[in-house]
């Protein structure tokens, strides 16, 4: 019965309400009792008035047997107009008149009365009824003297008639209100379960791979969990592309230089390259085997990055030091194109906090496509300097240009760009992709631009710049 969240949610609020009206209910019955019984105590304060002075007026100013048959008949008509039996005593204590056969009053409500005591209570009446009545006692006051007393007697199964006929008018309110609460409370709690089911239902969709899956989102809490799953749905669709994408690319990655090697080692060994060529096809061997290593080390080491135990080795050191050690190590490869290098600092020792081999390689990767895609016979502009206490580092190159629309893919593993995949044969796009896990890495930025560097001019320049830390 509970085993479901609206169940719970439905019965809970059922509760509360039964709960609520049942409090309500008992408060009301004892306001009621007390309201029934001080109703009754004003309705005999105010006939003991008038009956004082029928009772001093007939029988007291103006006493006459004739008198007393008036007298009596008031009272009766007193007596069913209040539904209370009337009983006057006189200044003895004696019964002087009666709507009832009542010959004689307790003693001890006698003394209170004719001391000037008003009382109020329950009692049998000296055992004249059988149960308990509620009995009002009024002394009679003439002249400021106490003359006597009047007593009111009201059956209380009568009073208890007149809370049945308030319960009766409570009745109905309280049973619209249940009907009414349970059906707010069906309503809300479908309302708040059924994003619950769709959210649930999109669940199983991506846990057997459907992540096209999304749910409507709304303005609250639910809307909110709707929200992050669809956001976590977009997350793992994106993940799902990379991951296909990211086989496929590396199973074209791996077969390229596996059919170079295993094709010109068999054309080797059956003898189908004359002996004469063979160096020449060991050396094609070679070249493909060291891209083949390349290109395993960066995978290998890309997924380290993205490892949560992969720690940076951070340490303080000269930036432009660094920089001028790279251009040294690619010094052959730039000279091969004739390139010339500009490199401007300022100032001229820039000491930043970062792990030094890791940004090495950033700077190795951005120098060696500077290269690699430059027209010959141009420079390469490199530039370090100190903005917003974090220091500039860019490397700019001028070529063909990068395209707006190939720019947010520029640093996704195995992307390249058309004019890559003609002029670079040997690269795996992953260069980048290192370049920026790295700076993520180091909770810095890298970003690349490219225009036009002369107009009317096809040559382009593209700058790839990145920040580190100021030591």
């Amino acid at each position: 019965m509970f085993k479901s969240v609206f169940s719970r949610m439905f019965w809970n609020d059922v509760i509360i309400v039964f709960t609520a009206l049942a409090a309500m209910i008992c408060t009301m019955v004892v306001v009621f009792n007390d309201y029934v019984t001080d109703l009754q105590y004003e309705n005999n304060m105010k006939a003991a008035q008038n009956i004082q002075f029928m009772t001093i007026y007939l029988e007291i100013e103006n006493p006459d047997y004739r008198n007393y048959y008036i007298y009596l008949n008031f009272l009766n008509q007193y007596s069913e107009f209040i539904e209370s039996d009337i009983t006057v005593i006189n200044a003895a204590g004696s019964v002087h008149a009666s709507t009832t056969s009542i010959i004689r009053v307790p003693a001890e409500m006698n003394d209170s009365v004719l001391s000037g005591k008003i009382i109020r209570q329950n009692s049998t009446f000296g055992g004249f009824y059988n149960k308990n009545v509620f009995v009002v006692g009024v002394p009679i006051i003439y002249n400021n003297n106490i003359v006597g007393g009047i007593y009111f007697n009201t059956q209380i199964p009568d009073l208890k008639e007149r809370l049945n006929e308030y319960y009766l008018l409570l009745l109905l309110p309280v049973i619209i209100s249940i009907i009414v609460g349970c059906i707010l409370s069906y309503i809300k709690s479908k309302k708040i379960t059924s994003p619950l089911k769709e959210i649930n239902k999109g669940v199983l969709e991506l846990a057997s791979g459907n992540f096209s899956k999304r749910i409507s989102v709304n303005n609250d809490e639910i809307g909110q969990l709707a929200s992050s799953f669809n956001y976590m749905a977009d997350s793992l669709e994106r993940l799902d592309g990379l991951r296909t994408r990211f086989v496929s690319d590396v199973s074209h990655e791996l077969r390229t230089p596996m059919t170079s090697i295993s094709g010109f080692v068999g054309g080797i060994l059956d003898g189908t390259i004359p002996p004469e060529k063979e160096k020449e096809y060991l050396q094609i061997v070679y070249d493909e085997s060291v891209r083949l290593t390349k290109l395993t080390n960066d995978m290998l080491e890309m997924t380290k990055m993205q490892s949560a135990e992969y720690k940076l080795d951070i340490s303080e050191f000269d930036i432009n030091e660094l920089i001028r050690i790279c251009i040294i190590q690619l010094e052959q490869k730039i000279e091969s194109k004739n390139l010339e290098i500009e490199f401007d600092c300022d100032p001229e020792k820039i000491n930043v906090l970062a792990d030094k081999d890791s940004i090495k390689r950033v700077i190795i990767n951005i120098i060696e496509n500077a290269v690699k895609f430059s027209y010959e016979n141009t420079k390469i502009i490199i530039r370090t300097e100190i903005q917003n206490k974090k220091v500039n580092i860019s490397i700019g190159n001028f070529g063909a240009g990068i395209n707006e629309d190939e720019m947010k893919n520029i640093f996704d593993r195995f992307y390249k760009t058309d004019k890559s995949r003609s002029e670079d044969k040997k690269g795996a796009g992953l260069g980048l992709s290192l370049a920026k896990n790295i700076m993520n890495l180091h909770k810095q930025k890298i970003w690349v631009e490219s225009f036009t560097a002369k107009e009317g001019s096809d040559v382009k320049f593209t700058r790839f710049t990145f920040t580190l830390k100021l030591a």
